[in-house]
């Protein structure tokens, strides 16, 4: 297995760690070209934990990328990396052509996901519950928030800007927190977006082929 990148994800990324947050790793792995030619296919995703780590192999990583995964897509947006080849700098350098019109669903959906498991929350929340309540809030609003500039600017930063604002957010009743989101969600679904419907497919298909063949050895 060759790692071409590896991470420091989750909310040290997103500046809304607290001395109780885990160092979340992920990563991308490129498995020999020769393994993937042959019957006796690799593993895709490799996950272990205590340190939470999870590997995509460089195939599965494009396909979750083009779909606007938001725990992937923002991968290739962030700040620092542990490890960056020049491989993984290939990615990092062509992110914009992952991108596409699928935000609206995917981080839209995503939040919304979210959002009903806030609701379902709700129906028991008490004080005991309430830190892992408000992160699970900070999650959702914060998926609105990237999905929106990802689809006004093509671009993302990972490390949110209004911490603060997301901390709030653990003073609000279930109730205030539903009405929240829909207020925002409302303004999430009007977005102009300058993104194209689709991803540039063949571009990224040429990237990855490129890839395999620096990852060919038949004397294997």
């Amino acid at each position: 297995m060759k790692i071409i990148l590896e991470a420091i994800c989750g909310s040290h990324a997103y500046g809304l760690d607290t001395p109780e947050s885990d160092i979340d790793l992920k990563g991308i792995f490129v498995a020999p070209t020769i393994e993937i030619l042959s019957l006796h296919k690799p593993k895709e995703t490799i996950d272990k934990t205590d340190p939470d780590i999870c590997y995509h192999e460089i195939e599965k990583f494009i396909r979750l990328a083009l779909k606007a995964n938001p725990t992937i897509l923002e991968i290739l947006f962030l700040d620092k990396y542990e490890i960056l080849t020049s491989e993984a700098q290939l990615l990092i350098d062509n992110r914009s052509l992952f991108l596409s019109n699928t935000v609206y669903k995917s981080y839209g959906g995503y939040a919304i996901a979210q959002a009903r498991k806030l609701n379902r929350r709700g129906d028991s929340w008490d004080v005991g519950m309430k830190n892992r309540y408000a992160k699970h809030a900070r999650h959702c609003f914060r998926l609105l928030d990237q999905g929106k500039q990802l689809l006004e600017t093509g671009t993302l930063d990972v490390k949110v800007k209004n911490r603060e604002e997301l901390f709030q957010l653990g003073n609000l009743n279930p109730e205030q927190m539903v009405d929240k989101f829909e207020l925002v969600f409302k303004e999430f679904d009007k977005v102009k977006s300058i993104l194209p419907d689709n991803p540039d497919y063949e571009k990224i298909n040429q990237i990855l082929l490129t890839i395999r063949r620096n990852n060919y050895d038949p004397t294997m």
